[in-house]
């Protein structure tokens, strides 16, 4: 596949992700927050996904399905969105992030550092 033929992959495949219901009976649906998290960062030019994350910084139920999607240590799926997942949490509203401060801990305790939510400045709130 070259260059062309794969920009045109892409392109398809994030149209089609954003024709897709993200939520089902007000539940987000993790395999679909999965691709949006796999997708969001690979594109430069195409920002709708990842604009869909900054978008929704204070629904709590997103971060909580973020969080699921980091935590996730089987290995029944790539590290990829795990790795979004970590770029994005930080984005969130500090008053909901505080919330879930056992779940970030456990993260930033990771050995590698792109599954680390705030890999260079750990917010103070965290090391209470």
């Amino acid at each position: 596949m070259d260059n062309f033929d794969y920009n045109m992959w892409i392109n398809k495949k994030i149209d089609e992700l954003l024709n897709m219901n993200v939520k089902s009976n007000g539940i987000y649906d993790e395999e679909v927050i999965r691709e949006y998290l796999i997708y969001s960062l690979s594109v430069q030019e195409r920002r709708e996904l990842f604009e869909f994350f900054k978008e929704n910084t204070d629904d709590e139920e997103l971060l909580k399905t973020l969080l699921k999607v980091l935590l996730d240590e089987s290995e029944e799926y790539s590290n990829d969105s795990r790795y979004s997942a970590a770029r994005i949490i930080p984005l969130f509203n500090v008053s909901l992030l505080k919330k879930y401060k056992k779940e970030l801990t456990y993260a930033q305790n990771y050995t590698i550092t792109n599954l680390k939510p705030f890999p260079k400045n750990i917010p103070d709130w965290l090391c209470d």
